[in-house]
Parts: structure tokens; C-alpha cells; sequence
């Protein structure tokens, strides 16, 4: 399209642009980025790198326990948590729930059930944090 309205305006293939001709006849190389970066400068890529804190205890505190072990396998590296239900009993109004969350390659299960789904998931976590010692 642009070499159309060039041309409507005088311009012939292989003449340089501007208005004594002197411009450059080939094309700008662009710089093609494969990273994703973004575009900064190389020494504010050079970066520090941090080494591993356990999780405070005091933080955990004021966190769900499923919340907090899906933010420490991902912090350390482990994969996602997968939650799995194990045992499910009792009549429609009044069910038990037990569930274990496997991590890592290692299972953990709670031995008592809990009456509703939330807290079956949050007894595994908090089983599986302890087991880990992330919390006491």
C-alpha cells in the first residue's frame, strides 16, 4: 500500500527517497526480540537472585490452608496440589467428607472426616503443611 502511494506521488522503484533522491534504497533491518523481557537496558537485567525463606508462621495465621500450600508448592517449585476425595458417608442431610491432596509425589491424609467439603480440603492442607514443616 505505502509503495502504491509512493509511486502515485513520482516515485519509481530503485530511486532514494526524499526530495534530491539521496535516501537510503534499502529497506531498515529491524532487531527481532525473542525474549520477553520487555526493553530495557543489560544492566538492569542483571538481578540478585534471593535465596529460599521458609514461609513465616506468623503470617500463616490469617491465610486458608489450602491457599497457603498452593502459594508454597508454587514458591518451591512442586507442582499444584491435587485434592482427591477419599470417603464420602452418611445420609443426604449429614455426609462426612475425607480428603487427601497429594504433593510432589507424597499423599497426604487426615484420619478424621470432616462434615462439609471446605474443611475435609483444609484438614489435608493443614496435615500436608505440617508434615512438610512449613507450619507447627
Amino acid at each position: 500500500m505505502g509503495m502504491h502511494l509512493l509511486q502515485k506521488m513520482g516515485w519509481k522503484p530503485g530511486e532514494g527517497l526524499g526530495k534530491e533522491k539521496t535516501g537510503t534504497l534499502e529497506p531498515l533491518l529491524l532487531e527481532v526480540k525473542l525474549n520477553k523481557r520487555g526493553l530495557v537496558a543489560n544492566e538492569e537485567t542483571q538481578r540478585k537472585r534471593k535465596a529460599k525463606q521458609p514461609i513465616n508462621p506468623k503470617n500463616v495465621q490469617g491465610k486458608h490452608p489450602v491457599s497457603l500450600l498452593g502459594e508454597y508448592a508454587c514458591k518451591n517449585k512442586l507442582g499444584a496440589p491435587t485434592y482427591e476425595l477419599c470417603f464420602e458417608c452418611g445420609p443426604d442431610h449429614k455426609k462426612n467428607f475425607l480428603f487427601k491432596v497429594s504433593l510432589n509425589g507424597m499423599e497426604f491424609k487426615p484420619n478424621v472426616a470432616s462434615p462439609n467439603k471446605k474443611e475435609a480440603k483444609a484438614n489435608a492442607a493443614t496435615l500436608c503443611l505440617q508434615k512438610m514443616g512449613v507450619i507447627s
